[in-house]
């Protein structure tokens, strides 16, 4: 039997179409030491097919699609679905009309534990908990095969998901499917689940957790420094903080916790191979300042004729304005570049700590310069050796 050698760790998106696609499931996916989902093979059961690396997305790089990208500015008119959103309320409309054509809506949600899983639904209610962003990466777990069944039925499919798990959807697929919606987003970078789950031990303290969110829009959408955290307990107590106050938004904004693949994304294009990319509009108040009430606008761009067929046909549910997509991307430049790695070793010393520490005790890694941490501690040596 052929060895056969997956995709170096530190370039491994954790998709799961390597476990997927599997015939004997010898693959799954388990826990590195920071905290990302890596592949493990079985070797006692591995049969040596190789159909892992021929399904990897990483080792078999998809050409970037060559059809025309359009971007809109687009608000969901129905104002209870826009403040469960995170932004304009898209998603719900495209999901919607999916369920309304007997179909199959995918997307990530919390589980009982929030932590973040994908699941799929197939009613109006089961959207809600894909609602809203969550910014954790998700475990994939059987999602992929569940699609693919469906999709084998004739049933209408849309899968959400980030760029990278999308890829990693269109591999195990092999092939294209009339009816697969493909709805990814423009992501800034998946932290690590043991963070999250470590920060929700040190911080979530008082009581049972009845909901998280991490775009609260009650002190308004625009200004991203405005968006809030809530986490509502049993006991009544709801924790609201502002993204910079709040220790693990710091800490993703910072870059200081995501998956190493993150610094170099192989999926950050503008002409993707999905049907359409979702993202705040942000800058809409320059560029489109009609369309900016300050409750939420979408960016929605658009990748494929089908795409434009399916947003033709939820234009009743939504407000929508073409946009130029130079301007809407000047706001937006994570659609096309990679987050950079924090300084001086500042990644590496916090997941260190966090293992040793937990997330509390950790905190000051992702707002301190680890070379003046250093600098301060010997000086501080240097002072006393001195008064001594």
């Amino acid at each position: 039997m052929n060895r056969i050698e997956l995709v170096d760790s530190d370039k491994c998106v954790g998709c799961a179409a390597c476990a997927s696609a599997c015939p004997t499931h010898s693959i799954t996916m388990k826990e590195d030491k920071e905290g990302f989902l890596q592949p493990r093979i079985d070797k006692k059961t591995c049969i040596g097919c190789h159909k892992c690396q021929k399904t990897c997305p990483i080792i078999n790089k998809e050409s970037e699609s060559k059809g025309e990208t359009k971007a809109y500015a687009a608000i969901n008119k129905d104002d209870s679905v826009r403040a469960k959103s995170s932004s304009g309320g898209i998603f719900h409309a495209l999901a919607k009309w999916t369920i309304e054509q007997k179909g199959v809506v995918f997307g990530a949600r919390f589980d009982e534990k929030w932590e973040v899983m994908h699941d799929y639904c197939e009613t109006l209610e089961g959207i809600i908990p894909f609602m809203g962003s969550k910014y954790v990466q998700s475990r994939i777990g059987d999602t992929y095969r569940q699609a693919r069944n469906f999709l084998e039925q004739g049933r209408w499919v849309l899968f959400s998901g980030t760029p990278c798990q999308l890829a990693g959807l269109r591999a195990f697929l092999g092939k294209q499917y009339e009816r697969l919606i493909q709805v990814d987003l423009i992501c800034h970078g998946v932290p690590s689940p043991s963070v999250w789950r470590s920060y929700l031990k040190d911080f979530v303290t008082d009581g049972e957790i009845l909901s998280i969110s991490f775009r609260d829009k009650e002190e308004g959408w625009l200004h991203f420094q405005n968006v809030t955290t809530t986490t509502t307990t049993t006991t009544t107590t709801t924790i609201r903080e502002h993204q910079m106050e709040n220790p693990y938004f710091r800490g993703f904004l910072k870059n200081v916790y995501l998956r190493k693949s993150c610094y170099d994304c192989s999926f950050k294009t503008l002409h993707r191979n999905t049907d359409i990319t979702l993202a705040d509009s942000w800058g809409i108040d320059h560029y489109c300042p009609e369309m900016n009430d300050d409750r939420g606008t979408s960016l929605v761009i658009i990748h494929s004729k089908k795409a434009l067929q399916l947003f033709t046909s939820v234009a009743n549910l939504c407000y929508a304005e073409i946009q130029n997509l130079s301007e809407a991307l000047f706001y937006n430049s994570m659609m096309i570049e990679s987050v950079s790695l924090p300084k001086h070793h500042k990644r590496d010393v916090f997941l260190v700590s966090l293992k040793l520490f937990g997330f509390k005790k950790s905190c000051r890694y992702i707002d301190t310069d680890i070379l003046f941490v250093r600098l301060a501690k010997y000086v501080k040596k240097r002072i006393n050796a001195i008064v001594k």
